[in-house]
């Protein structure tokens, strides 16, 4: 089939998986994800891929919970293993966003956590052309640049986004064809929500619905292109360097740009630093004008994060403090919640398995001289902390490690250090100590750091 075509292409030559790779797919039941899971899985054994299905019950509506089911119920037909959750959505978060964004960004940061839990590489979602030309669409309503005007993106850090080339109606056919069922999500038929306005009222009655999605799918690929094209021209003006604080450019470089620029160009540093959203039309102004003073700078641009002026440099840092200092002891084998991170650590004996040879961020094995009943420490870091990182022939110091590893500092305080004695056995998502790499050991300790959903 032309779409299992697309998808393996898009796998193999955009997205470069490689055998072994792991994808979590946010399966709603629906027949877009399930088209979605039907071809990973018809291509699962050639790609050698890992594959599960997760599913995020936002409780909304009163039919949420049989949906999940359904859910776990097709994603058995298809011999997919299910993970699912129910996290229920606030109307409105403390920042202002609607029921439906609080409720994506909960669905993503719960692929995110799962991603992080199983070790696994990708999270695909089912967005396809339909979808792309809806979001292009109501980026127009709201007035939105190139960066919006580029839509949904085929590819962000972990997400990935196979589908986009692929039509709704294409899509079900194939279902269709290969005898497949899904399941109807009624919230996609009410039409106060400005998309679904968008899907039925603009796009579903046009008679040239299809030339029109093509038409807004190239807008969104030449807006995206237009966008690359400037980051990689302020890349090269602003020089932005990366610091213990966050981001840093010279103030010159700020001054020197044509005032219609600096939005934008303060949009591509949030970007740069991995911000959700770029800064509010308020704090552009703000920073201009504190900028033309020549004097302090210091300005709020959201998401926790601030402009702040040292010296000659303009710096973009996180105002988050730094996770208290906390230190639990564990006896082996155990587990204990680390109640400052909302997490379990757990340490269990284990046999020597081929994944233990891999880097894993939130599993490590390790050949730790303890028994059962002995104990280890976990803590977050201290002034002062040393390891030999796995690999190295010396020591070096634990703040230089995360600054190479380019390790956000905000997540730095937020690391639960598991050591052994006085010494740091392993830095989660980091490195082991190289003095406890297994060598010829049968048993080894194995290291876990596991979400309280997963334990319910």
């Amino acid at each position: 089939m032309r779409f299992l075509d697309s998808l393996e292409n898009f796998l193999t030559n955009e997205v470069e998986t490689q055998p072994g790779d792991g994808i979590i797919v946010a399966y709603s039941g629906g027949a877009d994800s399930t088209a979605l899971l039907w071809g990973l899985k018809r291509l699962q054994s050639k790609m050698e891929s890992r594959l599960v299905a997760a599913h995020l019950d936002h409780a909304l509506d009163e039919g949420s919970a049989t949906r999940a089911a359904q859910a776990a119920a097709q994603a058995e037909e298809l011999a997919v293993p299910f993970h699912h959750s129910r996290r229920t959505t606030p109307m409105l978060t403390a920042g202002g966003l609607g029921l439906e964004a609080e409720a994506r960004e909960g669905r993503y940061r719960f692929l995110e956590e799962l991603r992080e839990r199983l070790g696994f590489q990708w999270i695909a979602t089912a967005h396809h052309r339909d979808d792309q030309a809806e979001t292009v669409l109501l980026r127009m309503r709201f007035g939105s640049g190139p960066f919006g005007l580029g839509g949904i993106q085929r590819r962000r850090g972990a997400v990935i986004r196979p589908l986009l080339d692929e039509s709704r109606a294409a899509l079900r056919q194939a279902l269709r064809t290969n005898g497949l069922k899904w399941t109807e999500d009624p919230t996609n038929a009410d039409l106060r929500r400005p998309r679904n306005r968008i899907r039925h009222r603009v796009l579903g009655p046009s008679g040239h619905a299809d030339a029109l999605q093509r038409s807004l799918g190239r807008v969104a690929i030449r807006a995206t292109g237009a966008r690359h094209a400037t980051d990689r021209t302020f890349e090269m003006v602003l020089e932005p360097k990366q610091r213990n604080e966050g981001l840093s450019v010279e103030k010159k470089s700020l001054l020197q740009l044509p005032p219609g620029l600096l939005g934008h160009a303060l949009s591509y540093l949030h970007r740069r630093a991995e911000i959700p959203y770029p800064p509010s039309k308020a704090a552009v102004s703000e920073l201009a004008r504190q900028l033309a003073n020549d004097r302090g700078i210091g300005c709020d641009c959201g998401e926790s994060w601030r402009w702040e002026g040292r010296q000659k440099q303009v710096i973009l840092c996180r105002t988050t403090p730094e996770t208290p200092l906390f230190t639990y002891t564990l006896k082996l084998p155990g587990e204990l919640e680390v109640e400052e991170l909302s997490l379990f650590f757990r340490m269990r004996l284990s046999s020597v398995h081929p994944w233990m040879f891999s880097t894993s961020p939130r599993r490590a094995a390790l050949a730790l001289p303890l028994g059962t009943g002995e104990r280890v420490t976990i803590r977050n870091r201290r002034p002062g902390d040393r390891l030999r990182p796995f690999g190295w022939n010396r020591s070096c110091r634990l703040k230089d490690l995360l600054i190479n590893r380019q390790v956000p500092r905000p997540h730095r305080s937020r690391l639960p250090l598991l050591c052994c004695g006085d010494e740091i056995a392993w830095v989660p998502g980091v490195t082991i100590n190289e003095r406890y790499r297994i060598a010829s050991e049968r048993e080894v300790w194995v290291a876990e750091i596991v979400d309280p959903e997963a334990l319910r």
